[in-house]
């Protein structure tokens, strides 16, 4: 048992040490404003292909010792317990589809399933709406190739095809961390059973949902972002330029009634953006609550039966997902003023994935004094829009 937690302790080193490599190449190449050369191209290569292999030894070292020890999660448990108590610092670390809960002072590690941690994560989210995944575990200057559809030939017997190019474009991602930390007081943690399992299976990655819910539905920079920035935030930087200098290819807010009609939506949006010609295959319309309430009792059409614009969740056909992240408020002096948005897009075209590995730190020092246990989490997200046309922001009129 012990050679099998060492050899995981040591495939988790190599794996980092291999992720931390990678992201210095790319912080170089960033720094220089150039492609990888030769070498650091035969050099990213050898490290990518060295975290594989890496990744399914983990999985099968993961996989031997949960079948040898079925009780393995109510070991990881007990071991963080163990060290809370006696003032020694566990790490949590998320590779893919594995974790391994660790000893930091021992180096002992007790490898487990992740999926209870990673699937909260995508439920719930836009991606899991639509259809699509979140990948994790990227590495490096990951690059999401996209490629459009193109035409098949009509020829006459004999007559040689000409060649077809694909319109091929790729988008580097540049991720960024995204970090929390929430106290425990060790009574709490003492006395409840299930404290543990709450803050690791659904409080911390129900915070950064909540985070990655507002840096892709917010009309503004969240923070101090430079990469991390959604769709809609970009619309309303872009349409905060003049015409001439503005990219014609990414649209500007559309307009819309104080309370927004079918036919506004139908042809002011969705219309829009399959115009130029975006598949549509993932489209998704986002808006508060409040507005898809306000929908759902407003009729299609002023005569005749009375058909809600919002049905079964879906609106001129496609899926509503609501987040109150796109909604604006903005404060002065006493004076509130709150805007509403709805916005729509192919998320097909923001790709959104978790960079190296996920970890949790159970620090029982820095908040010592207050008797109480740190969990510190840290990991680094990148998203990309692809194509910005395959999004749209309408800005709903104040009411009268």
């Amino acid at each position: 048992m012990k050679k099998n937690k060492l050899n995981v302790r040591s495939l988790i080193d190599q794996y980092q040490s291999n992720c931390d490599r990678i992201s210095e190449i790319a912080d170089v190449c960033e720094k220089e404003k150039r492609e990888r050369n030769e070498v650091e191209n035969a050099e990213f290569e050898a490290l990518t292909r060295d975290n594989q292999l890496l990744q399914m030894k983990m999985q099968a070292a993961t996989a031997e010792h949960l079948r040898e020890n079925p009780n393995a999660a109510d070991d990881a448990i007990t071991l963080i317990r163990e060290n809370a108590k006696n003032g020694r610092k566990s790490e949590i670390i998320f590779v893919r589809d594995m974790m391994m809960v660790s000893d930091v002072a021992a180096g002992g590690i007790i490898p487990l399933n992740v999926q209870d941690i990673l699937k909260p994560l995508q439920e719930g989210f836009i991606l899991d709406k639509v259809g699509l995944p979140m990948p994790t575990g990227l590495a490096g200057d990951y690059i999401w190739p996209m490629y459009e559809m193109v035409e098949a030939q009509i020829s006459g017997e004999g007559v040689a095809l000409t060649d077809t190019k694909i319109p091929f474009s790729k988008m580097t991602a540049a991720p960024e961390r995204i970090g929390i930390a929430i106290p425990v007081t060790n009574q709490s943690l003492n006395q409840s059973q299930n404290v543990l399992e709450t803050i690791v299976r659904e409080v911390m990655p129900l915070s950064v949902r909540l985070l990655l819910n507002k840096i892709l539905f917010s009309t503004e920079k969240v923070n101090q972002a430079t990469n991390l920035v959604g769709p809609f935030a970009n619309i309303t930087i872009n349409a905060a330029k003049a015409a001439a200098q503005r990219d014609p290819k990414i649209p500007a807010v559309v307009n819309l009634s104080s309370v927004p009609t079918f036919e506004e939506l139908n042809a002011k949006m969705k219309a829009k953006v399959l115009e130029t010609g975006i598949e549509g295959s993932h489209l998704c319309w986002v808006m508060t609550k409040s507005m898809q309430a306000i929908l759902e009792g407003k009729p299609i059409n002023s005569n005749g039966i009375f058909v809600p614009m919002i049905q079964n969740g879906t609106l001129c056909g496609l899926p509503v997902y609501t987040t109150n992240a796109i909604r604006k408020t903005t404060t002065s002096g006493s004076t509130t003023t709150v805007t509403e948005f709805i916005g729509l897009g192919d998320w097909r075209y923001q790709p959104m994935g978790l960079f190296g590995t996920l970890r949790f730190i159970v620090d029982p020092y820095s908040q010592a004094r207050k008797d109480s246990v740190d969990f510190v989490l840290n990991c680094d997200y990148g998203t990309k829009t692809l194509r910005p046309e395959a999004f749209l922001l309408g800005q709903v009129a104040a009411g009268s």
